[in-house]
């Protein structure tokens, strides 16, 4: 989740017109305080008994850890718009995608947000080592 956060300028457009929810099976208390020391900027939540990650097919592991990491795109009219199943969080291009895939759904920015979010990835690029994603 470390990846989402550190892209979420250039990949979730800091979150303008994109909402970001990350879903874990963590207990809320454990993911709580996780979220805290980790300063994410986008909002998660629980899914215990994993009847989220069964609904989109991604199940659970015997150790009762979800299956595959799983991306979902919903579009403004709450249409599933793009899936990636599973989602490769150490490869790049599937940054790309997520990118591409969120921008052929969520709307456009006007220029003083493209200006504030160019502002952001720059910070985010500076933040980031080499080849990391």
């Amino acid at each position: 989740m470390e990846a989402y956060r550190d892209q979420y300028a250039s990949v979730f457009r800091g979150g303008r017109g994109v909402t970001l929810i990350g879903i874990s099976n963590d207990a809320p208390e454990e993911m709580a305080s996780w979220m805290a020391d980790a300063d994410f900027p986008f909002v998660f939540a629980t899914d215990i008994e994993g009847q989220t990650a069964d609904s989109f097919g991604t199940g659970l592991r015997d150790n009762a850890m979800v299956s595959r990491r799983t991306v979902i795109v919903v579009d403004p009219e709450g249409r599933i718009s793009y899936t990636a199943f599973p989602f490769s969080a150490i490869d790049p291009t599937a940054y790309e995608e997520l990118e591409a895939a969120i921008a052929a759904v969520a709307p456009p920015v006007d220029e003083g947000e493209q200006q504030d979010l160019e502002e952001e990835i720059a910070r985010e690029a500076s933040l980031l080592p080499a080849g990391d994603c």
